[in-house]
């Protein structure tokens, strides 16, 4: 597809390309389980997934172009790469364009997510803002890849006349914005987590949820380093470096925004286990009719809530349009006969009633003790 004279691989140049592509096998994989979290739960779709879905080819590309480059002489100096130089020059182009789109729609992903979940009036406006200082960010990184040389085609043309700009600081300068801008997003719902009734340690979990993609800011200051030892009177010589960290951070990027939207999939997979584990230990016995504790049943709602099942919701059980009576009956065999005892419990001007009742004869322990209660809920 390429007229291009090979050159054998370096050890390193071989190292990165595979620590690239287990990178992509991973983020492809997250994000086919955030799709299927979104899904699973009862949820659509919205802007911020499809944003991803839209980004995550882009990082694709970013390792493809990694993949073509590295047989074409990457960590050769340029003087034995001269034959393949226009054609890695023009990939450039295409390299720095998929960069800026890619890390722009992943933030532009992250402020929606943002706005689709947080009704905090002043973390909106924040996030909307945001919105526009990226938006403008973006235009600039992808107008200085066609307007860096006059004319155009002096950027990848050994042989055409014209004049460039310096392209290793308006790279530099990007990325700097880049963390900024990343560091800025990330930080925006902080404050409203912090506001929230619930304790410091969730308030900190939270936190560190939304901090996750800290670490792709890291991996732009170490791009940043290896940017200034860029030389593009040497290209192949010394882009090794900066060729590996620039097809890392999308997917990357792509990967831990993806990670947090994984919750509901992992506490599905949390329920299902215990379930599975206390029928298996016999919590749960068919024989008997029993079930040791409401655990079971809370974990069996809480799946269904997730499926988006219908269901009678807990702060509905008591609203005003309707009375709740339960029934609780302790039956124990060391008395020759059951004690009834009446206990008036308030709950919306209603009572209930408990009593003592004869065992069950399923009971296999006669001096044990059973507690069955029973609900009922009426409309006004």
């Amino acid at each position: 597809m390429f007229d291009y004279v090979p050159f054998p691989m370096f050890d390193i140049v071989k190292i990165h390309l595979i620590i690239n592509s287990v990178l992509a096998f991973l983020t492809v994989s997250v994000v086919a389980l955030r799709l299927v979290s979104r899904l699973t739960s009862g949820s659509k779709l919205w802007w911020d997934d499809y944003l991803i879905l839209f980004a995550l080819p882009q990082g694709l590309g970013m390792l493809i172009i990694q993949g073509l480059w590295a047989p074409m002489g990457i960590g050769y100096n340029v003087t034995e790469t001269l034959p393949n130089l226009e054609t890695i020059l023009k990939m450039l182009v295409a390299y720095e364009l998929i960069y800026a789109t890619s890390i722009s729609t992943i933030k532009v992903s992250v402020m929606l997510f943002y706005l689709r979940v947080f009704v905090n009036p002043s973390l909106r406006k924040a996030t909307k803002a945001a919105l526009i200082f990226v938006g403008l960010w973006s235009i600039g990184n992808i107008l200085q890849v066609f307007l860096i040389c006059r004319p155009f085609v002096k950027t990848y043309s050994l042989t055409a006349e014209g004049v460039c700009g310096n392209q290793v600081a308006s790279f530099i300068a990007i990325g700097a914005f880049n963390i900024i801008s990343d560091v800025m997003i990330l930080t925006l719902p902080l404050p409203s987590v912090w506001q929230l009734k619930m304790s410091t340690a969730r308030k900190l979990g939270l936190s560190c949820v939304f901090l996750i993609g800290l670490v792709v800011s890291v991996i732009g200051i170490i791009r940043i380093v290896t940017l200034t030892q860029l030389d593009l009177t040497n290209l192949t010589g010394t882009m090794i470096w900066a060729d590996f960290w620039s097809a890392t951070e999308p997917n990357l990027a792509i990967l831990c925004v993806s990670l947090p939207m994984l919750g509901s999939l992992w506490k599905r997979f949390r329920a299902n286990r215990g379930a599975s584990e206390s029928k298996n230990s016999g919590y749960y016995s068919s024989e008997s009719n029993t079930i040791g504790s409401s655990a079971f049943s809370k974990i069996k709602n809480q799946d269904a809530a997730e499926r988006g099942d219908t269901q009678i919701h807990l702060e509905n059980l008591y609203a005003a349009n309707q009375e709740v009576h339960y029934q609780s009956a302790v039956a124990t065999t060391t008395t020759p006969e059951p004690v009834r005892m009446l206990v008036d419990h308030k709950d919306k001007d209603s009572g209930s009633e408990v009593s003592l009742t004869e065992p069950s004869p399923y009971q296999t322990d006669r001096n044990g003790i059973r507690v069955h209660t029973k609900w009922s809920i009426s409309h006004n």
